[in-house]
């Protein structure tokens, strides 16, 4: 599998801030008990239902970007790492999606005979 094949983690950081964040919204809105401490030790929140509804709402955007990865990886010659992207897509989102893309401007500007500004 050559380097192009291998799906690029980004930084340890990303998956504490992203998955923390995303378990603590879930807590805040599907846990009553840590809603209520959250909201008396930490800071107010919106309604216990719109942080359910934002929780939600992360789930089809995080889907339509993996979708988006798989489908890129796959373009850009890469089928065995595309369920990788597409995985890790899902559970980070943005971090992922961008380095794919940035794995992807030199090949567009090889294609239309451009190259990626610095």
């Amino acid at each position: 599998m050559g380097h192009s094949e291998r799906v690029e983690r980004p930084h340890l950081l990303w998956w504490v801030a992203i998955v923390g964040g995303l378990t603590v919204l879930g807590w805040q809105g599907f846990s009553a008990s840590f809603y209520e401490w959250w909201t008396l030790h930490v800071n107010p929140l919106p309604s216990q239902s719109t942080m359910a509804w934002i929780f939600l709402a992360c789930i089809p955007l995080h889907v339509g970007e993996a979708i988006f990865c798989w489908r890129l990886s796959n373009r850009l010659g890469t089928p065995g790492a595309s369920a990788g992207w597409a995985l890790q897509t899902f559970v980070i989102g943005f971090p992922s999606t961008w380095l794919l893309l940035k794995r992807a401007r030199p090949r567009a500007g090889a294609l239309t005979g451009t190259t990626a500004s610095p």
